[in-house]
């Protein structure tokens, strides 16, 4: 494994996890600490968002989002984090929705844990669309959010290179399923910044 990050210090861990249906879900939980100088981040990427259905339909989503270095103001550091969890683990699900549902199971923990730390005061970045609110207000014609103190903007939407990033810090590539290619597992990246 290819490691080009600065600081080898990863920590790492397995979750047990179990859902309100009585399910265990076995997840890997990835901590490491970056200076945010570290973090490719550019108005360019925000680009990938734009096939989304969510474009433009989502105050945390582009256009509305912020930059990355606009959002975390004067942060030097920032702590990222990855739940990754196999696909294997849903061998009854078809094939089409074992992604969305593993995708549901780490996002749902990282948010938990990013609003854990907003609590304490520290700006978070999550992964994927803002789901705060059943229906953004935007999509009711109104241009603010209802619960700003559960909004969180995804690295991507803020114009982060998430591949780039999960590479830096955990050295692993992020996996994609895809015409060709299924992927084993299925991640949700998000940031804790620090001044």
């Amino acid at each position: 494994m290819e490691n080009n990050k600065i600081t080898d210090d990863i920590k790492t861990e397995v979750l047990k996890h179990s859902d309100t249906n009585g399910n265990e879900y076995y997840i890997e939980h990835f901590e490491a600490t970056l200076q945010v100088s570290e973090i490719d981040s550019s108005e360019k990427y925000k680009v990938a968002c734009e096939p989304c259905k969510k474009y433009s339909k989502n105050l945390a989503c582009p256009p509305y989002s912020p930059t990355l270095s606009g959002y975390i103001k004067d942060c030097r550091t920032a702590k990222v984090i990855c739940d990754r969890i196999p696909l294997e683990q849903f061998p009854e699900i078809i094939t089409e929705d074992r992604y969305n549902t593993a995708f549901r199971k780490v996002r749902g923990l990282l948010t938990d844990e990013l609003l854990h730390y907003r609590k304490k005061g520290h700006i978070v970045a999550g992964s994927g669309t803002c789901l705060a609110c059943e229906q953004c207000a935007i999509e009711l014609g109104k241009n603010k959010c209802k619960h700003p103190s559960k909004r969180i903007y995804s690295l991507e939407s803020m114009g982060v290179n998430v591949v780039s990033l999960t590479e830096k810090a955990f050295g692993f590539k992020l996996e994609w399923s895809g015409c060709d290619s299924a992927a084993d597992f299925v991640s949700a990246v998000g940031a804790v910044f620090c001044k």
